[in-house]
């Protein structure tokens, strides 16, 4: 059990919560380094209360947005200083990374970019090292959403922190089980379930029809499973057919299309343009009434209200 407590990180405890397989894939997606992006400005901008220049806009008015969530929790001893905001999580013998925590008011937050996920586990972990450091048994934390804009609490008692970690302890070694975060996974490409699941999503494409499987709810629903997973396979071939070609080795039936090459002006940029105001906001277009409401107050019978089609989402 040490052994394998040594190796879990206190951010992979959602992972392992769903498959006790779960292994970090090497390297940092797109979304990743976003994220880490967003993590520094949202500090920076505690730690100085200045604004910085140059940054990405859509980037800083996120991090921006969960600046000003955390200064409603509370301004008086709460830091983000990456250095301290580490934590060591004993039942895990793990340093942990909070992006703000409040001794004194006995919480702390963590900043989140993309979907929106269940880091109960991983909020426990960071709660139980704040619960053992300050010689407390209850404790708060805030996970601050910053695309969607939405704050979830969480509050643990100390045994129940210690349960909800040591459970997952427990589920590690486990048979695999597909779940969101196979992508992420280093044996997502040699899972055996997925690679079941990949081969009978590629075997419907053989039958004689397709019909029964549309025709059929509780059919339909496990192709939909597999061709999740096929989607995921795909991606990775078609990666790999990336590189290749990069590298200058053919891949019959495929080839590489030149890049798109865009150009655009910030925001500064468009002001000391010269073009006209007027024509800067006929040029930009519509714009969200959720943004509108945060630049001031709006008619609200102006707003033209469109619903789309309900999401298809897996439960």
């Amino acid at each position: 059990m040490h052994e394998i407590n040594n190796k879990i990180r206190p951010s992979a405890l959602p992972k392992l919560a769903l498959c006790g397989q779960f292994e970090s894939a090497p390297g940092t997606s797109d979304a990743a380094a976003r994220g880490s992006r967003i993590d520094a400005l949202f500090r920076g901008m505690w730690e100085t209360g200045e604004i910085p220049k140059g940054a990405d806009e859509e980037e800083v008015g996120a991090a921006y947005w969960a600046v000003n969530q955390l200064a409603r929790l509370g301004t008086n001893g709460t830091i983000t200083c990456e250095k301290t905001c580490k934590i060591f999580v004993p039942i895990l013998q793990k340093m942990g990374t909070m992006d703000a925590v409040n001794l004194g008011g006995q919480w702390l937050a963590d900043l989140k970019t993309g979907q929106m996920h269940d880091y109960k586990a991983q909020m426990a972990a960071y709660a139980l090292g704040c619960m053992e450091l300050t010689k407390t048994i209850e404790w708060s934390t805030y996970l601050i959403f910053a695309d969607q804009k939405e704050i979830v609490r969480h509050f643990f008692f100390k045994a129940d922190a210690a349960k909800i970690v040591g459970d997952i302890i427990n589920n590690v070694g486990t048979d695999p089980r597909p779940n969101d975060y196979c992508q992420w996974c280093a044996k997502s490409l040699t899972c055996a379930p997925r690679l079941e699941s990949q081969r009978l999503a590629l075997a419907t494409t053989e039958a004689p029809s397709f019909a029964p499987i549309l025709a059929d709810p509780d059919l339909l629903g496990e192709f939909l499973n597999r061709a999740k997973v096929f989607d995921d396979f795909r991606e990775a071939a078609k990666d790999r057919a990336r590189e290749l070609l990069e590298a200058g080795v053919r891949v019959p039936g495929w080839r590489l299309q030149k890049p798109r090459v865009s150009e655009s002006l910030d925001a500064a940029a468009q002001l000391s343009s010269g073009i006209p105001f007027e024509k800067l906001i006929m040029a930009h277009g519509t714009i969200s009434a959720k943004k509108a409401r945060e630049l001031g107050t709006i008619d609200e019978s102006l707003v033209i209200r469109k619903e789309s089609r309900p999401i298809l989402t897996q439960l």
